[in-house]
């Protein structure tokens, strides 16, 4: 990492941090552009240790110049868009899903985030009222049952933290209520019991992991990401037991994710964007942290989240950060 950057901008705590985990990383949620924004992300997550990456493109001719600039880096994933299947259009969808798994894609990310409302504030917004348009729209049925005939895996992005539900999801007529995004998803999970989900920052839901425990229970086909760093240290910041009781039964289930988005510039700078992230994970992982301060804004918590560490095995290290995802995206 950077040192100097540590130095002078982070707490002491992280110039004197090492890794307790030294093998190889496989960051399972990340976001792919321009080969120099990517080259750029590729430079920090080599720092860390990371030597695979789940990448998620927008076609397949970003995969091809990405494939030519990285070789052997990513797995890539395809962006699902469902306008079309929402609007009724469905057979333009099933082409695009058919085409893409023509061009070698047997991954797909799916966004169905509270904010996917706002679109309706765009070209959907006569057509359709908020309410009506949700995860179990009829029209989304053929999208689903054609990707467990593909045999795909889906990274589905569903329901966020509590706190954006009371601070930035208002009104709850226009963006809907938590619960109701929770049970779609789990809708989905018990009709395609073959397509295998990776539910997105904990599934949406870090903050109920007695509720997610009993998911992971009951579905197979469920397997969870840790995305984002803030979402994740600001839960697990007070339930260390709790937490780590979770990790430990479920330890071939969670997948180490940054969700970084490569060239995002509404946050902060390189490098701080990368290395905050990638050392707030390792204190949270790999260290018995207490109490120090979280390196990245959290307005919706008054910037008052804090780090403390989980200390976890080695052995469930080596799960999480590379053997599950290894196994699960080959």
């Amino acid at each position: 990492m950077n040192q100097e950057y540590v130095a002078n901008n982070m707490h002491p705590f992280f110039a004197t941090i090492t890794r307790k985990y030294t093998g190889p990383v496989f960051d399972a949620h990340t976001h792919l552009g321009s080969v120099e924004d990517v080259k750029t992300m590729v430079e920090y997550s080599d720092k860390f240790n990371v030597k695979k990456i789940y990448g998620i493109v927008r076609d397949y001719e970003s995969k091809v110049k990405l494939e030519k600039a990285f070789p052997d880096l990513f797995v890539y994933s395809i962006f699902l868009s469902i306008q079309d299947a929402i609007k009724g259009d469905i057979d333009v969808s099933l082409n695009l899903l058919d085409k893409a798994y023509e061009q070698g894609f047997s991954l797909g990310k799916l966004w169905f985030s509270p904010r996917w409302v706002r679109y309706f504030e765009g070209d959907l917004k006569n057509r359709f009222r908020t309410k009506d348009v949700h995860l179990n729209d009829p029209n989304l049925e053929p999208i689903f049952a054609r990707l467990e005939d593909l045999r795909f895996t889906l990274l589905l992005h569903v329901s966020d933290p509590d706190l954006l539900y009371e601070q930035n999801y208002q009104p709850v007529s226009k963006y809907g209520i938590k619960s109701d995004h929770l049970e779609a998803l789990k809708n989905i999970l018990e009709r395609y019991p073959k397509l295998k989900i990776v539910g997105a920052h904990m599934a949406g839901q870090p903050e109920d992991l007695q509720q997610l425990d009993t998911w992971l229970d009951k579905y197979p086909n469920l397997y969870v990401d840790t995305g984002s760093a803030k979402w994740m240290v600001r839960e697990f910041a007070y339930k260390k037991e709790e937490v780590i009781k979770f990790f430990t039964k479920h330890s071939n289930r969670i997948l180490f994710g940054t969700d970084f988005v490569a060239g995002r510039k509404d946050r902060e700078p390189i490098p701080g964007y990368y290395i905050n992230r990638f050392l707030s994970f390792q204190a949270l992982l790999e260290t018995n942290a207490k109490e120090i301060p979280f390196p990245i804004p959290d307005p919706e918590n008054d910037n008052k989240t804090v780090i403390n560490g989980l200390d976890l095995p080695i052995n469930i290290l080596k799960k999480i950060y590379w053997e599950n995802s290894s196994k699960l995206f080959g």
